[in-house]
């Protein structure tokens, strides 16, 4: 459903991303890694057809990036890091106008929009203003909103953030179903158990470049690291482990786990 081939992006002289390769299947969550900066907004964005990949091509549920982006905009979804709300606009209008841009039928729009106010238990807000929600509440109406039109494909970029750990734990709950739906989910985060958790394979980028892709079990393998976590994997793949261990050593702290390991 994604395929991601030899993709490269640039912003002037620095190179955001270089010859990443790797696919996503029907049904399948894929957790996306990489510390800040690794380009993981960059991939994001190329695959919503926000961002032009300069090398490489894309293409979701049949459609090229480059040659259909309408036709890979009408089957994602996409909760970006920083979603655009309307703060003027109730959680219910709001919701609306999205589905109407999708071209959801106004008697469905109705019972999703209440179907998902239901579940994130803001019904009594539907109709107030959301500059005057709290950041959780924004995040459940912006996941709302990538869902809205139900999509093939929906690429989430670190879909937690500001929520408390119940709507973490029904934002998995979210994700199983989706999965059960036969929807593909591009999953980017920073939290680690969640990855763990909820993702069938994770991808691991560094500076740009794709250093891992497989199961968990797979990735520990190939490390020589049995029965590692996921934690220690991305600071293995990222290459992250002796940097962070240098810093610790000279800054005359003692070593930890990841230490004892090498």
């Amino acid at each position: 459903m994604i395929d991601v081939i030899d993709v490269g992006k640039s912003y002037g002289s620095k190179r955001a991303l270089q010859g990443v390769s790797f696919s996503v299947h029907g049904g399948e969550v894929l957790g996306l890694l990489g510390a800040n900066g690794s380009g993981k907004t960059t991939l994001n964005r190329c695959i919503a057809t926000l961002l032009r990949p300069d090398e490489g091509r894309i293409v979701v549920a049949g459609s090229d990036v480059a040659t259909d982006p309408d036709g890979v905009r009408a089957a994602i979804g996409y909760l970006a890091e920083f979603p655009t709300l309307y703060p003027s606009l109730s959680a219910e209008e709001f919701l609306l106008f999205l589905a109407g841009l999708r071209g959801v039928p106004g008697a469905i729009a109705e019972e999703r929009i209440g179907r998902w106010l239901a579940l994130f238990e803001l019904q009594d807000a539907r109709r107030l203003a959301l500059g005057g929600f709290s950041q959780g509440m924004k995040r459940k109406i912006a996941l709302a909103g990538a869902l809205i039109a139900e999509p093939k494909v929906v690429l989430l970029d670190e879909p937690t953030n500001g929520l408390d750990p119940p709507s973490v734990y029904l934002f998995r709950q979210v994700i199983d179903k989706l999965r059960r739906d036969g929807c593909t989910v591009l999953l980017s985060s920073h939290v680690l158990p969640l990855v763990q958790q909820a993702c069938d394979r994770v991808a691991i980028l560094a500076e740009g470049r794709l250093q891992a892709v497989g199961t968990i079990e797979e990735l520990a393998i190939r490390a020589e690291r049995p029965g590692a976590d996921l934690e220690e994997l991305f600071l293995h793949y990222s290459g992250l482990d002796r940097a962070m261990l240098e810093r610790l050593a000279d800054a005359g702290l003692g070593t930890g786990p990841t230490a004892s390991r090498r």
